[in-house]
This record gives structure tokens, sequence and C-alpha cells, in this order.
């Protein structure tokens, strides 16, 4: 993946390959406050992320469904109760659907991922990119970032502003681009991110719930606690 993005200017290039190792370029940067990322640096950040969304796929889709079917069986058991197993089958019923467009995705943005460096931002710790729905991508990062709804729409503004989106309405666009198919106003944009918050949230509740599981830390559980109020999970 990372070979694939070498030109970019997105992350670090690989200096060397040693068996399952490999070895990255020292990037040489800071790391922004939430404040500064979302406020004087919201424009280059929502560029570089845009800037992503439009390289080719890296042949590594990711199965959000398959990964909720693994998640099951790694959580507390005494935890469960029959109104969450009747929440998830609702969440694997879900239809399958491309609501924006099939691209690659870093998938763990936040601030600590994000570095400043002397060319630009860039984004470190790749483990979790992958091809996937650009809606389940940015409903991902609003999500972990806790972007407000006037946030979510200032970033949408510089993103469609770089990735060619139009703030056309459908009639105009089909007069003017008959053949172009990624034509976006932001509200539309946002309307269809948003509409996987819920899916997203239980996503991140389930992965918080295994990670105590694995680790035992009660970080995790706090984390996890809100989203077990918003699906009114609490026993």
């Amino acid at each position: 993946m990372l070979k694939q993005l070498l030109n970019t200017q997105l992350a670090p290039n690989i200096i060397k390959r040693h068996g399952a190792w490999f070895f990255f370029q020292w990037l040489e940067g800071e790391h922004l406050t939430h404040q500064q990322l979302f406020g004087s640096h919201l424009k280059s950040l929502a560029h570089q992320i845009a800037k992503l969304h439009q390289q080719k796929p890296f042949g590594f889709p990711l199965d959000l469904w398959h990964e909720l079917s693994v998640y099951w069986y790694h959580i507390d058991r005494k935890r469960l109760s029959p109104k969450w197993l009747r929440l998830h089958h609702d969440f694997l019923r879900q239809p399958r659907r491309t609501l924006i467009k099939y691209a690659p995705a870093h998938m763990d943005l936040h601030p600590e991922n994000i570095l400043l460096s002397d060319s630009g931002i860039k984004f470190i710790d790749w483990e979790y990119a992958a091809d996937i729905d650009t809606a389940d991508s940015l409903m991902t990062f609003f999500a972990a970032n806790q972007l407000n709804s006037a946030q979510q729409t200032a970033f949408l503004h510089e993103y469609c502003a770089y990735h060619h989106y139009t703030e056309l309405n459908n009639d105009q666009q089909n007069r003017q681009h008959p053949q172009q198919q990624s034509f976006y106003s932001v509200n539309v944009l946002k309307q269809r991110i948003l509409s996987r918050e819920p899916f997203i949230l239980y996503m991140m509740l389930m992965w918080y719930e295994v990670r105590w599981q694995q680790t035992k830390d009660n970080a995790f559980l706090a984390m996890s606690e809100p989203l077990r109020r918003y699906f009114s999970l609490m026993n």
C-alpha cells in the first residue's frame, strides 16, 4: 500500500524490508493539537485526505460486516444481552452498497497519526489502511475526532474543493456534466456520510469491547460506555 503512495507525499517512504519488518523514512515534524488541526490547518488536512481518496484502490478491501461478525466472538459474553444480539443482527442485515465511492482510506486518522512536516501534512501508522466506501471512512474520521456539525461542514467544503465536487444541483449537473459521475453538493455528501453514523458508532463500540476483553484496560470500558448508552445497552 505504501509503495503505491510513494509519490503522493502522504506517507513515509519505505527504506528497507527485512522479512515481516519494514523500515521507514524518519519524518521530522510536529503533532498538532485538535484545535490547530481543525482550525488553521483544516484546509491542508482536508486536501490531503481528498488526495488519498483520489488514489487507485490498494487491493485490500475492508469488509465491515465481516469485522462485526468477528468482533462478536471476542467480547465478554457476560456483557451481552438479548437486546444486544438483536441490535447486532440488525446491523449485519443492513444492505451493502457504495454511497459515495470505493477508495483507499487510512482508517485511523487522529492528531497522534497526523504530522506537520516541512513539506506539509503527512499521515503515519498505516496498519489499518484499506479500501472502503468513502462514506464509511469519513464517518469514522468524524466520529474518532468528535467533530461537531459545523466542523464537519467546514471540512467537507475544503475536501470537496480539492476533490472537484461541486455545489451544482442534480438538474444543473445533468445538463452541464452528463458524463460526470462524482458530483455531490456538500449537503448531499454530508447526508450520505451521516447516514452511516449508527453503523460506524456500533463498529467503534464493538472494537472498544474487544480491546477491553483482550487487555482488561478500563480505558476501553470508559470509551465504550457512552456508546452503550447511545444504543440503550446499559444493564
